[in-house]
């Protein structure tokens, strides 16, 4: 996944101004400011933007220092392509760099105005939040978590995939839903399991989490057994297909940059 690609991470706010060789990260809707080349997505650095415009920190990775341009810029040899196309490339700190980034951008496309009071949103000079000019209220980058649920009947030596209805990815994937108000994260999973598949659930057992900035989530991975019957009753308005799929089967290769493909060759490789 590409957030283990650094070796070190450093998200501590710098309040100090971008330098000449600082990478900048900058946005137009879903697209963003690069240049691919041999399969890797490369940054501007702050030298080579046409116009220098705002920047905000965003964090520090193997020594290397990304901001967010809060202006619209362009910069000689790149182009803003769009993010699907960056899920396509090679995983490296440029690749973690861009999904961190996008999360901090939809933060500061969503929070002009205070929620409060009306009144409107600065940037802190501190830290990485916003702070109200009128009641000095302070907002955070918000972070939505979501489960990932890799259902197994052992029976059949078999895992069940998923394909979301009316989205963009069309590709297998697992059961996956939002926690809930008042919800631990694995009563989302047991609920999450019934509501899409009509699947009751057991031993549910913690996998691994991935900050996913491309919708604001934190997701949390879960295998679980299924529990009495295997017949799916599918939810035909959150999914298109589901199916239990043998372990030699599932269309899963190493190297994934996301927990669902993670979790996928876990099991096709007998990890789990």
């Amino acid at each position: 996944m590409f957030q283990e690609i650094p070796t070190q991470v450093d998200i501590e706010y710098d309040p100090l101004p971008a330098n000449d060789d600082d990478s900048v990260l900058c946005f137009d809707g879903r697209s963003v400011l690069v240049r691919i080349r041999d399969n890797k997505a490369i940054l501007p650095s702050f030298k080579e933007l046409d116009t220098k415009g705002r920047c905000v920190f965003v964090f520090k990775a193997d020594g290397k220092r990304f901001f967010l341009c809060l202006e619209k810029t362009s910069a000689q040899g790149f182009d803003f392509e769009p993010l699907n196309k960056i899920r396509q490339v090679a995983a490296d700190i440029e690749q973690y760099a861009i999904v961190t980034g996008f999360h901090y951008c939809c933060f500061h496309r969503e929070s002009r105005f205070c929620s409060v009071c009306g009144k409107a949103l600065e940037h802190s000079p501190q830290k990485r939040c916003m702070v109200c000019t009128g009641c000095g209220g302070e907002v955070y980058p918000k972070i939505a978590p979501a489960v990932i649920l890799g259902i197994i009947d052992e029976e059949t030596d078999s895992i069940l995939l998923t394909r979301y209805a009316d989205r963009e990815y069309k590709k297998y994937a697992l059961v996956a839903g939002f926690v809930e108000m008042g919800e631990s994260a694995e009563m989302a999973a047991k609920r999450e399991a019934m509501e899409e598949t009509g699947l009751e659930i057991e031993d549910i057992e913690f996998f691994a989490t991935q900050p996913w900035g491309f919708a604001q989530n934190l997701l949390i991975g879960y295998f679980a057994k299924v529990k009495g019957s295997r017949r799916i009753e599918m939810d035909k308005q959150e999914l298109a297909d589901a199916v239990w799929v043998k372990r030699g089967d599932v269309p899963a290769q190493p190297g994934s940059i996301s927990l669902t493909g993670e979790m996928m060759w876990a099991f096709k490789s007998s990890q789990r």
